[in-house]
């Protein structure tokens, strides 16, 4: 490890115990790339690691960290971290800009082992129609998903990255679990639209078409098995391939 990374090192975590020690190190040795993220942002990451009150929160830190490790290993990207702070509501995480041709917003959320108990409450499915059961880390996604689109800017790409301690669904299962979360919109369900702040199906819509993908992605990255991914039909600003393919290459460890 450089003297460079040992000092950001102690700089962050003024020579604490801490968990995020370790991976830190570890990012920092290998990717000059981030280490030049983590110079830029050091205040705010500094910030984030005092303030994360519990194990939870650490970890959630940890995959946002990591994902900028991630996406920074692909040349063509370059990031920018929180870039734009609303006046209501919390912006995405990352402005990611594909050579300079293109800029497109990630999110990156993860599903707590909570969200999982008690998603199937908060998005009960009638099966009247015949549609049969989904894992029930589906719901938990639903759930999350519909949380985080009012985070989505307008009139730009949206990418939603998810991670799971270990990858239960396949895109067959993400299709229709989002299938089923606009049933429910276009049908008007007040219960659905009152608990995630949606005047009508209308504004679910307008919010919902800025969401371009999900990228489902397990805790621990190693091949392309790791990883999900789901197109959005209804988005109104999909990314070009090539930019998918750098997306999606950069959380692919072996490839």
């Amino acid at each position: 490890m450089s003297a460079i990374d040992n000092e950001l090192l102690t700089y962050l975590f003024d020579g604490q115990v801490h968990p995020l020690v370790e991976p830190m190190g570890a990012w920092l040795a290998s990717s000059r790339r981030f280490t030049n993220f983590v110079t830029i942002f050091r205040n705010k990451i500094r910030k984030k690691l005092r303030t994360a009150p519990d194990r939870e929160t650490v970890l959630d830190l940890q995959l946002e960290l990591e994902t900028a490790y991630l996406l920074l290993r692909e040349k063509s990207l370059s990031l920018v971290y929180e870039p734009e702070q609303r006046e209501h509501g919390r912006s995405p995480d990352f402005a990611v800009t594909f050579t300079t041709s293109l800029t497109f917003m990630v999110e990156v959320t993860r599903l707590r082992a909570v969200q999982r108990k008690t998603s199937a409450e908060l998005l009960p499915v009638s099966f009247a129609d015949g549609a049969s059961p989904l894992p029930p880390i589906a719901d938990a996604l639903a759930d999350t998903v519909c949380n985080k689109l009012g985070q989505f800017l307008a009139q730009c790409s949206n990418v939603l990255i998810v991670g799971v301690e270990a990858l239960g669904l396949t895109q067959g299962d993400v299709q229709a679990a989002m299938l089923r979360v606009q049933r429910r919109a276009e049908g008007s369900e007040s219960d659905f639209l009152q608990r995630y702040g949606f005047r009508n199906r209308s504004d679910f819509f307008e919010r919902y078409q800025r969401l371009t993908g999900i990228l489902l992605r397990a805790s621990k990255v190693q091949d392309q098995e790791s990883v999900v991914a789901w197109l959005n039909p209804q988005g109104k600003y999909p990314l070009p391939s090539k930019v998918k393919t750098a997306l999606y290459h950069s959380h692919m460890l072996n490839a």
